[in-house]
């Protein structure tokens, strides 16, 4: 999935752009010809212009960089590039900008396929099963790519015991909970669903590795895992959490990416529940979980 792309900078004195040749050929130009920003500026769609020079704009004034999605026009077409901007400085005044411009095109079409395929769970308004498989077997296409996917399944533990003792209300309430915790802690996922009973699946972006997978996790577990509020005393949960990294054997079989998920989660619940377990090839690393 990875596009054309570079590095570039400019001078704020002279407003001299310099790019790499990537940049020249994300944008249609011949490499090495002159650039003129005023000249460039043309390039960008009018909405994503105004973005750009707003954005541009704070950060010279403030210091602070910014990524942003621009779409653009490259030899009559049009194409979704990432911009993300630094600020340089010299004796305290702000001298440059640099960053990289990337072509997210291929990524952009991706992710809205994915929308398309999503169908609701009616309790929760989450993403239901067969979307989220749909979305498992069309992530799974880019397993390898130059952007990293993971996948956790989430359990309410002993889920059972929860609706005898609180009746079919609170079992609810608790299904209704742990949607919205998961939709408030991960707002960036790529897709949150209920995949049936008391089970729920998250399809990540996870680039930094099954390390940073874990310790993600790790930090929503404790939220996820406080009582639940309803009319009345709270009611006490446990989640057990299973998760795996995609990898490019998963290209085509995107069964094996679930079925590496659901052994950690048989594993978090084996240890007694209420435990985060992260699939390592074998079974599943063991992730200390603070109570």
């Amino acid at each position: 999935m990875a596009g054309l792309g570079g590095t570039w900078a400019c001078d704020l004195s002279s407003q001299v752009l310099t790019w790499s040749e990537g940049v020249y050929d994300l944008f249609g130009l011949r490499r090495g010809s002159g650039l003129q920003r005023a000249a460039t500026l043309d390039h960008y769609q009018s909405q994503s212009r105004g973005e750009m020079e707003r954005h541009r704009a704070e950060a010279i004034r403030t210091g602070k960089g910014f990524a942003l999605d621009c779409q653009i026009r490259s030899n009559g077409q049009s194409r979704w590039m990432r911009l993300r901007v630094g600020v340089g400085y010299e004796h305290g005044r702000p001298i440059h900008i640099f960053g990289t411009k990337q072509d997210v095109t291929a990524e952009k079409a991706m992710w809205d396929g994915l929308v398309t395929l999503v169908g609701n769970d009616p309790l929760t308004g989450l993403a239901n099963r067969r979307a989220f498989e749909d979305a498992l077997r069309e992530l799974s296409r880019h397993a390898g790519s130059s952007h990293g996917f993971a996948l956790a399944v989430i359990s309410i533990d002993d889920f059972e015991a929860i609706r005898d003792q609180h009746d079919f209300a609170g079992a609810q309430a608790c299904l209704r909970c742990i949607g919205e915790r998961l939709g408030r802690l991960f707002p960036d996922a790529v897709l949150v669903s209920r995949i049936g009973g008391s089970e729920f699946a998250l399809l990540l972006q996870a680039p930094a590795g099954a390390g940073s997978l874990a310790a993600t996790l790790q930090a929503a577990h404790s939220l996820l895992a406080r009582p639940v509020p309803q009319r009345g005393p709270a009611i006490g949960i446990g989640v057990s959490i299973g998760a795996t990294m995609m990898k490019p054997s998963h290209r085509h079989d995107p069964k094996k990416l679930f079925a590496e998920a659901d052994a950690a989660l048989y594993v978090a619940r084996a240890a007694g529940y209420n435990r985060l377990r992260v699939f390592d090839g074998m079974i599943a690393t063991r992730v200390p979980v603070v109570h």
